[in-house]
């Protein structure tokens, strides 16, 4: 029973962690779009920083 939990558990980081870097693409390219080079490095450093860009820009 815990190998299925475990397995159940992992499958779900692993897409959580696939969705973070499609959203983090998707901000990326919506900011070069835009020509806001400093902002993408900002992004890349600063979390709340990061999500503040990702809530102005719809990316959810």
């Amino acid at each position: 029973m815990c190998d299925v939990l475990d397995k159940v558990e992992n499958k779900g980081k692993a897409e959580g962690k696939i969705e973070g870097k499609n959203q983090m693409a998707l901000l990326v390219k919506k900011l070069l779009d835009q020509s806001r080079i400093e902002d993408v490095k900002r992004a890349s450093e600063n979390e709340a920083y990061r999500d503040k860009l990702m809530k102005e820009l719809g990316i959810n």
